[in-house]
């Protein structure tokens, strides 16, 4: 009931395009405006449209509110993404057949958003690297009890790692999806290079866990690890391995951002967020014969 009622007290604060609007240009543009194209301070206001452009009183280059954000070329009120943004800053998070119900869009409109937001995540969380005191772990995501060292098919290993205070304290937390060499025993230690390389600081000190040797720390992020797998269960009924990454993303965004309010943040990492296309979203190879059937088609009227 009190999250019913935090929501509602949302709606009503931004129950209005011209809220949004506001909220939107203070995330993009926090310090004021500043032209893509010249850096210029000043634009002209362009507000005959749904969302207002704004023209740079310098090099005159018109830009849209929604440009450069996850938004760009969505026709979707502002009031419903940020109603969308709202639901997934909650701890608990939000589906995207809940969104569809709750928000009245169809339920295309809502998985596409839930998406484009999860893809803002998994880019905020790219830039934050692991730091100080590192401890890594091996972990399967769906493991089965089998005596079998062969990989079943919804089996996928995992690294997590997290950085540790003074005080053995995790204070931030990446697990990454791995690849399977093939004839892999799923009982060895993934190659932690790639994960070293893409996700933790040069200077830091990493410490792998051992494999099954017990340990306080090693049962701790196995637990956030088995939480994440939890968590992935219980609201979306599972994830496959194709978009397993981004709601794992999803987890640590939630994870690292669990003592302070996550609205503005998210808000702000949407606004800065280049938009991502539907068939890079669903990896469609029919979207992609389409758009290569396309291409010769031109090529084929330019000659």
């Amino acid at each position: 009931m009190e999250i019913l009622v935090a929501f509602a007290d949302f709606c009503r604060m931004f129950g209005r395009e011209e809220d949004c609007i506001d909220a939107l240009f203070a995330a993009k543009w926090p310090e004021g405006f500043r032209c893509a194209r010249c850096g210029h301070p000043h634009a002209y206001v362009i507000s005959s449209r749904r969302l207002p452009l704004y023209e740079c009183r310098a090099c005159r280059k018109q830009t849209s509110l929604i440009a450069g954000t996850v938004m760009e070329g969505s026709r979707t009120p502002l009031r419903i993404w940020f109603q969308a943004i709202y639901l997934h800053s909650r701890p608990e998070g939000v589906n995207a057949r809940q969104l569809s119900k709750i928000l009245k869009v169809t339920y295309k409109t809502a998985w596409l958003i839930c998406h484009k937001l999860r893809y803002a995540m998994s880019r905020a969380e790219a830039k934050q690297l692991l730091t100080g005191f590192v401890h890594v772990k091996n972990a399967i995501y769906h493991r089965k009890i089998s005596a079998s060292p062969k990989w079943h098919k919804q089996e996928h290993p995992l690294l997590a790692g997290a950085s540790i205070d003074r005080e053995n304290r995790f204070t931030r937390l990446k697990i990454k999806v791995q690849p399977i060499p093939d004839g892999a025993s799923k009982y060895r230690v993934p190659k932690t290079d790639s994960f070293l390389a893409q996700h933790v600081d040069r200077t830091a000190q990493v410490v792998m866990l051992p494999a099954y040797k017990g340990s306080e720390l090693k049962m701790l992020l196995g637990k956030l690890v088995w939480e994440s797998e939890s968590w992935m269960a219980k609201r979306f009924r599972g994830i496959g391995g194709k978009h397993l990454q981004v709601y794992l993303d999803h987890f640590c965004y939630m994870w690292n951002r669990r003592a302070r309010p996550m609205f503005e943040e998210l808000l702000r990492d949407c606004a800065i967020t280049p938009a991502i296309t539907y068939p890079r979203l669903t990896g469609s190879k029919t979207s992609r014969r389409r758009l290569s059937r396309t291409a010769a088609v031109l090529v084929k009227a330019a000659n």
